[in-house]
């Protein structure tokens, strides 16, 4: 049987691993700012970047920032593309 989705994303994920959680929180803000250039400067799709909430970020992570981009046929934003700080919470289970 074929295997048909109504939905498709892009999975884009990268792990990196510093000495400073600063160091950490600088690479998620590069990150969430290469993503708002290639959405706005390549696809021409204007987003926000902003933070998620604690209900929103990433399960163990210490925060989820994201792009996110307005639908003016519903109204309503869509999620665009997220970058987290996972902080020591995963790496401690190695």
């Amino acid at each position: 049987m074929l295997d048909c989705r109504s939905r498709e994303f892009l999975w884009h994920e990268g792990h990196t691993a510093f000495a400073t959680k600063e160091e950490a929180s600088t690479e998620v803000l590069q990150i969430l700012e290469l993503y708002r250039h290639i959405y706005e400067e390549f696809l021409a799709i204007p987003v926000m970047k902003g933070r998620k909430s604690e209900l929103g970020k990433f399960a163990g992570g210490l925060y989820t920032t994201s792009v996110e981009a307005f639908i003016p046929n519903t109204g309503r934003g869509i999620q665009g593309a997220t970058s987290h700080c996972l902080g020591q919470n995963f790496a401690k289970m190695f």
